[in-house]
Parts: C-alpha cells; sequence; structure tokens
C-alpha cells in the first residue's frame, strides 16, 4: 500500500456568516527559520461597539493515509460538496480553487519518478498577535516559568472566588425566582454580578451556577442547505440530531462524537474496548460484515467522476496513475488538470488510480476525517485506490502508519506478511518497494476483501494487494498516528529538560574530564575500564536531573502544537450553525446601507469552545499563545501555524473554557478584565459557540446594535 505523509487542507471558504469583529491586530510572520513567504498584512477597522461582519476562512490541514500498495503522501484541498451521508452536519467551507503548492509527499525511491516541484503561494496569513488590554505587559515567562506564573495568579484567584461564590449563587436564584417560565437551564446572572468584574483588585473566579446549557428555540435555527443525503456514515452523524440519552448531538463532547464515529467504522461486531485493548498496535483485525452498502455513503465511481469535472484535480499532487507488472512498479503521471476521459482511459488499460487526498474534495470523506481526527488527537487523513480486474498497482511495502482499509466496492485480496526484523515493528518510517524473495515466509493473512468489509494493520506490517479476475476494486485507506510515538515525545522534550536543567544544575555546567577521549569511543567501546565505570554512572546520575513535570508538559504542548498545524478545519454541525460565527443571522442588512448586529454579544451570553481539542495553550519563546486550526486549509500545512498571544490573566480565561468544555460559561463568570474583548477575539476566529439571552425572554432588554454604513 502507500504511505501518505499526510492529509491535505484546502483553503475552504467559510459559509457565508458574519462574526463580531475585534480591535485592529497584527499579523506578522511565525517564529523560528521558515522558507515561506512573509505573510500578506491584513487591515482591519478598529472595532466599533458591536463591530461589522469579520469571516475568515481558511482550512484545516490533515495528513492522509496510505494506500496498501505504494507510496504517497495525501494532500488535501478544496472542498467540493457531494452527496453527503443522511444526517451529516452542514459544512462550514465553501469550495476555493485549490492551491498550486507542492505538497510535502513520503515516497518511495521508485515513486519519486514523477516529482515536480511547484511555486508555492504566499501564505493567506500566519499568526495574529492581539493584545487585548491597555495595561502593562506582565514579565515575559520561559518555558517552563509561564506556567508556574500562569499557575500562581489562578490559585490568587480561585482563593478571592471562594469567598463571593456563596453569594453569587445565591443572587441568581433570587433572580431566577423573580423570572417566572424561566428554564434552570438558561439561568441569567444578575445586573450586580453582570457589573462585578472584579472583587478586591483580583477576577471572579466561576461559581458553580455559571455553567450554564442555554435552550435555543426552533424558530432562531437557520436551516443550512443540504446536499442529497444517504445513509449516515456514523451513529448520530449530524444534522442536529438526538443521542440515546436525549442530549443534542451538537452538544455532545466532540471526542466522544469522534469515537462513535470510529466505533461505526470498525463495528458492530468489535468494539472500541476490544479493538484498543487486543488489536491497536498488536495484531491485524478483519471485519467481514456480508453488507455491501455499508460504506457506500463514502464514495463510488461516480462521485470521483464529478469530483473531477467539478474540480482542478492536478497529477502528481493530487493522483498517481500507478501499475506493477513483473515485479516492477511504474507511475504514469502525465502533468496538468486530471479530467474523466484521461483517468478512465488509463483505468481501463489496466493501471490503477490512487488519491492522495480525497478529504479536500469530498463532503463525505472530509466528515469521517474531521471526526475522527478529535478522538484520536492526532492527523489523520485518508487515501482512496481504484483498481481494475485482475492487476495490482502497488508493490509489498510497509508503512508507518496506522491503516485502516474500507472496501468500497468490487473485490481485492489482501496478504499481510509479519515485520522481518524488530527495528521493522511499529515502524517510524515506511519502507521502500519490496521484492517478492524479501518478504518473511508466507503471510500471516491471505484473504480476500467483499465490499463493505474492514481491514486493519498496525505500522510495520508488510502487505499487498490485487484485485481478483473479473472483479475491480475500490477502498479507502484511513491513517492516524504518523510520528506519534513515546520517541517523538522524548524528542521534543530532552532538548527542553536539558536547557532548562543546564540553567538549574551547575553541575551540568562543568567542564568534560581532561581524560574523557581516552576512555570513551568506538575505539575504546570493547573496554570497561575503572575509570570508563565510573564516569558511566557519573553520567547516568546526572541523566536523572533531567527529568521534570515542567519538561513533559511543555513537550507534550509541542505535539499538541503540531497538530493544530496539521488538523483539519471543524466541521460545524447544523445544531451550531448561528451560534457560531459562521452563522447567517449574525447581521441585519438594511435599505438605508447601514448593517445592524442582530445578536449581539454581552454579559448574559453563554459560550464555549467549538470543539475539545479547537485550540492549545502553549508557553514559549518567552510568551503564552494559543495555537488553532479552524483557520487551517484542507490542503496539509498550505498556511503557516495560526495563534493568538495572550497575557496571563487573558490565559486564565482560556484555561477556563478548556476545563469547563462541553459545558456552557456564562460571560459576565470569566475571569478576565475585559470579558467582551476577550470573547469577540475568540468568536472572530471561530473558536467558539456563543449562546445569547432569549431576546423575548424575562431581563432582555433592547439592544443598541452596532451599525455600519456603506
Amino acid at each position: 500500500m502507500e504511505t501518505v505523509a499526510g492529509p491535505e487542507p484546502a483553503n475552504p471558504t467559510v459559509e457565508p456568516g458574519n462574526g463580531i469583529a475585534m480591535p485592529a491586530m497584527s499579523t506578522t510572520t511565525p517564529p523560528g527559520p521558515s522558507t515561506k513567504k512573509p505573510a500578506q498584512k491584513r487591515k482591519k477597522p478598529t472595532a466599533s461597539p458591536q463591530p461589522p461582519p469579520g469571516t475568515d476562512t481558511s482550512g484545516a490541514k490533515s495528513k492522509a493515509a496510505i494506500e496498501h500498495d505504494g507510496t504517497g503522501t495525501a494532500l488535501n484541498g478544496n472542498e467540493q460538496q457531494l452527496q453527503l451521508p443522511a444526517g451529516a452536519s452542514p459544512a462550514t467551507h465553501d469550495n476555493p480553487a485549490p492551491s498550486a503548492k507542492k505538497q510535502k509527499k513520503k515516497q518511495s525511491e521508485e515513486g519519486k519518478e514523477t516529482a515536480g516541484k511547484k511555486p508555492k503561494p504566499n501564505a493567506k496569513q500566519v499568526r495574529f498577535h492581539i493584545k487585548l488590554y491597555s495595561a502593562p505587559k506582565q514579565p515575559a515567562a520561559t518555558t517552563t516559568a509561564g506556567i508556574a506564573k500562569k499557575k500562581k495568579a489562578k490559585q490568587q484567584q480561585q482563593q478571592t472566588a471562594t469567598t463571593v461564590a456563596s453569594d453569587q449563587h445565591k443572587q441568581q436564584q433570587q433572580q431566577q425566582q423573580q423570572h417566572n417560565g424561566s428554564e434552570p437551564t438558561s439561568k441569567k446572572s444578575s445586573k450586580k454580578n453582570r457589573a462585578s468584574a472584579k472583587v478586591n483588585g483580583a477576577p471572579v473566579g466561576l461559581p458553580p451556577t455559571s455553567v450554564v446549557t442555554p435552550l435555543k428555540r426552533p424558530s432562531q435555527i437557520k436551516q443550512e442547505p443540504k446536499t442529497p443525503t444517504r445513509t449516515s456514515i456514523a451513529p448520530g452523524g449530524g444534522g442536529g440530531g438526538a443521542s440515546a440519552s436525549g442530549t443534542a448531538l451538537h452538544e455532545l463532547d466532540s471526542v466522544t462524537i469522534g469515537r462513535q464515529t470510529f466505533a461505526w467504522m470498525i463495528g458492530p461486531g468489535t468494539t472500541v474496548e476490544d479493538f484498543m485493548r487486543n488489536h491497536w498496535e498488536r495484531k491485524h483485525l478483519l471485519v467481514q460484515r456480508n453488507d455491501r452498502s455499508y460504506y457506500t455513503g463514502l464514495l463510488s465511481r461516480a462521485m470521483i467522476d464529478e469530483m473531477l469535472r467539478t474540480n482542478n484535480i492536478e497529477y502528481t499532487k493530487n493522483i498517481d496513475i500507478t501499475s506493477y507488472r513483473d515485479g516492477q512498479r511504474e507511475t504514469h503521471n502525465p502533468d496538468g488538470r486530471v479530467l474523466p476521459p484521461d483517468l478512465w482511459h488509463f483505468y481501463g488499460t489496466g493501471c490503477s488510480v490512487r488519491m492522495l487526498n480525497p478529504q479536500t474534495y469530498l463532503r463525505s470523506v472530509y466528515e469521517l476525517n474531521v471526526k475522527l481526527q478529535e478522538y484520536f488527537h492526532c492527523m489523520t487523513g485518508a487515501n482512496f485506490y481504484l483498481t481494475p480486474p485482475g492487476s495490482q498497482g502497488f508493490a509489498p511495502h510497509y508503512d508507518d502508519i496506522e491503516a485502516f482499509v474500507l472496501q468500497i466496492e468490487g473485490r481485492k485480496r489482501w496478504r499481510l506478511y509479519g515485520p522481518r526484523t524488530p527495528a521493522e515493528l511499529l515502524a517510524r518510517v515506511s519502507s521502500a518497494n519490496l521484492r517478492q524473495d524479501e518478504l518473511a515466509g508466507p503471510p500471516i493473512l491471505d484473504v480476500v476483501l467483499e465490499a463493505g468489509d474492514l481491514l486493519y494493520f498496525p505500522r510495520g506490517c508488510i502487505h499487498q494487494a490485487a484485485t481478483v479476475p473479473g472483479a475491480h476494486s475500490l477502498h479507502i485507506t484511513v491513517s492516524m498516528y504518523q510520528r506519534n510515538c513515546w520517541a517523538d515525545l522524548f524528542e521534543q522534550m530532552l532538548p527542553i529538560a536539558l536547557a532548562t536543567a543546564a540553567d538549574e544544575e551547575p553541575q551540568l555546567r562543568e567542564g568534560l574530564p581532561l581524560d574523557l577521549h581516552q576512555h570513551f569511543g568506538i575505539v575504546h567501546s570493547d573496554g570497561m575500564s575503572a575509570e570508563r565505570r565510573r564516569l558511566t554512572v557519573r553520567m547516568r546520575s546526572m541523566f536523572d536531573k533531567l527529568f521534570s513535570d515542567a519538561a513533559i508538559d511543555a513537550a507534550v504542548d509541542q505535539l499538541a502544537k503540531r497538530f493544530q498545524h496539521d488538523a483539519l478545519p471543524p466541521l460545524v454541525d447544523f445544531g451550531e450553525w448561528d451560534d457560531t460565527v459562521y452563522g447567517a443571522g449574525n447581521y441585519e442588512f438594511r435599505p438605508d446601507g447601514t448593517v445592524w448586529c442582530a445578536r449581539p454579544i454581552d454579559d448574559r451570553s453563554s459560550v464555549r469552545l467549538l470543539r475539545r481539542n479547537i485550540l492549545r495553550l502553549v508557553s514559549e519563546e518567552d510568551k503564552l499563545r494559543i495555537y488553532y486550526h479552524t483557520d487551517n486549509s484542507r490542503e496539509y500545512h498550505q498556511y503557516e501555524a495560526n495563534f493568538l498571544e495572550l497575557d496571563h490573566e487573558t490565559a486564565l480565561g482560556v484555561e477556563l473554557l478548556i476545563k469547563m468544555y462541553p459545558r456552557y460559561v456564562l460571560v459576565s463568570s470569566l475571569p478576565v478584565e475585559d470579558r467582551l474583548e476577550f470573547i469577540r477575539s475568540l468568536w472572530e476566529k471561530g473558536l467558539i459557540v456563543c449562546r445569547r439571552p432569549d431576546a423575548d425572554g424575562p431581563g432582555a432588554g433592547p439592544s443598541t446594535p452596532s451599525t455600519t454604513t456603506a
């Protein structure tokens, strides 16, 4: 099968929807060496009391998976809205033209023959520096010291919050009694509470009663146009339905939704618990369902044909034409755009078709990947492989990802072989093409997959696949966990730990012994002198000083930061559409040319993060930043990583939203000074869901909308 370097995001435009603009901010290039062109600065007018709509969209990135017959790299491009499964959530991004930049691709030596580099477009955006407060800046934070300062500020805040939580609880209860008919799940904070941003100079903490789940009237939900529907690709797969517990699907934790999607993909005979305990990274799993329609909502040859006609799909960048005959793998890519007549001609002559990033153009595959990435918290990608009858497209090989083969159409024979050496077990790098005489004995599995079947095998498992006489094959390979092992974590942790320990431990700054070179090195490696043993013990004791919780925290943050750059952009659920920046009901366009904010954010609003993994708070370069993926493209790494810079007080507000997810928090209870500016900043980037108080409910007085003249 083929390896993919990762799903690629394109830059889908957000569905027409207006957000509340935040104050002017500067766009700069992210730190660190980069070969990318500098970002183009975007100028924004200073925000009025309720700024005009601002829609910011860039897709996410995701890394595609593999084929099971070669090596390639999955890209992501633009979304083409085709048929989607029934109940699927509405997309939040339109279909921009795909980027012409050459995608990073992990190919075998034979697979590199078609490589051709193209100029990379200017980055649409790189990073955003947002100054939320005019107060003097706090001292700069180091990677570990920043975390300590944030924790200290949090402790001070909690001490003050304890003294006022009880009073606030009583005040809110009294207010609720004054409003007949108000729902317990949509409590409004009292005017006194909304006015109290601080008590005794310290930010007010979050009282238990401030966590609410406001009700939303059906009349307030805008019905987004939907494409024709089929069977949902996963249980409760979107569309604003309800779960078995009665909770609206869009109110569930996004990790729970991802887990449900994964359970559907490998089920129904295998549970997630059984799979993770007995198969994950251990041995293959074969699911034979005798249900040819199980995966039909994901892909078909007709969907491929429509995708080629309505999008600018390119050879090498998006699609490879391959063959494997007489032990030789060949790639037959011409230049330029892939049009249906050429592709079906290649297919008719016995060539296989591999697409590296179907999630970029096919809504159904994108929805599957974007939900799975929440559960696995890593890049989740996909390739599809179309093989004519009686042929094979790729040489035997192994990959560096966990592979799930979803058989869509036809039949295909799969043969799996165990690793030949311990180094190939859970391989971190994909292999080159292998010859038949290089395989490790007889196959450990030899099976023909029928439509509706699934086959899983861990990274490092050698595999080859071929169609059987009289039957074609169309399958999708879903991949994950590339560069996501303990070694990858330690590669991040050790430099951080060493730098911190060297500052704190004078012993690590002592000079090397004069005779070190006489006891170590390849010449002395076969000896064990007393001095060599003594120095070895001393070095091991110094290594013990490197271990620290702060270094582990910082390293995990770096892996999570990488995920924010790799991830596909979020798919906004139908039920939460109007409560995000992507909804179309936020502004009213009047005949006199003014634009009125129809749904302003105020202290009575309640908010939560759009997804559990939508952002990551990181301390680095003496600054606190939140990295996020709402501005990503669905073409892999089309843009630089996106982040916002915060001060320590604002970071406490972000931390509160992270820990309270998926519950809502009243804006009036956020432990930051300028709460509205803070929320509008997150709102504009598409990071939060904001529920406004019912305009017809008690205590909902007339709002003063902001206007913008043409």
